[in-house]
């Protein structure tokens, strides 16, 4: 099939398809070139438009970082989903799947995953990037609270505050850190000296235990937490 001509891109995009083509072009950069090599005009170039058209979507390149990592925590979320209802079905430790499923999503699509967590040009006050990113975390809350015998927070904006986590809100930040960071060992290659090349098979053969430690080490053998000692 012959490669289309930016006209043909243009007259493609003017029927609604420009916001999903530039997105798929900036992750195109961000895979090639990270995002210290991220322009909103080489993302123009790769879609077959013009500099100014991504701003009808966009407005600028901060628009376009976040919808990217939108999308970033939409992922997270329904990865995460998926595999607490795998859990359950299976009888295993759901916080073990999430975990599981957080560093899987990470490897999987690591330009997007460093748009989320990263520091440069996010507009975190945008309502569709709030939603996603508190609709991630509260997952990850719901499950620490499950894991320790705690039901689900019931929060009139949906939106865990430190106040409303307390007293658990360090076994929760542990859960993050811990599962945040050994993605971010295995996307940057830190392991790769262990892993001999292959994260894959890495992330394979030491998933079940090193999460498996983390579920017992976050879980109440005597008692709901808010019964003993805060």
């Amino acid at each position: 099939m012959a490669e289309a001509t930016p006209r043909a891109m243009r007259e493609h995009y003017h029927h609604g398809a420009l916001r999903q083509a530039m997105i798929a072009a900036a992750e195109e950069v961000l895979a090639e070139r990270g995002l210290g090599g991220f322009t909103l005009r080489e993302c123009a170039r790769r879609a077959g438009v013009s500099p100014a058209a991504p701003a009808h979507h966009f407005g600028n390149l901060t628009g376009l970082l976040t919808a990217i990592a939108t999308l970033g925590f939409d992922d997270l979320s329904t990865a995460m989903d998926a595999a607490v209802a795998a859990a359950q079905e299976a009888g295993t430790s759901r916080l073990a799947a999430i975990a599981r499923a957080y560093v899987e999503t990470a490897l999987a699509n690591p330009g997007r995953f460093r748009v989320v967590f990263g520091q440069r040009g996010i507009d975190r006050e945008d309502p569709a990037f709030r939603a996603a990113s508190t609709r991630a975390f509260a997952i990850l809350v719901r499950e620490v609270r499950f894991g320790r015998g705690l039901p689900p927070l019931q929060l009139p904006d949906g939106k865990p505050s430190a106040d409303a986590l307390d007293p658990e809100l360090p076994e929760v930040l542990l859960a993050w850190s811990a599962v945040h960071g050994f993605s971010t060992l295995l996307i940057d290659g830190a392991l790769d000296f262990l892993a001999e090349g292959n994260r894959q098979a890495f992330l394979d053969r030491h998933a079940a235990r090193l999460f498996g430690l983390l579920a017992s080490a976050l879980s109440v053998e005597d008692g709901p937490v808010s019964a003993r000692e805060a």
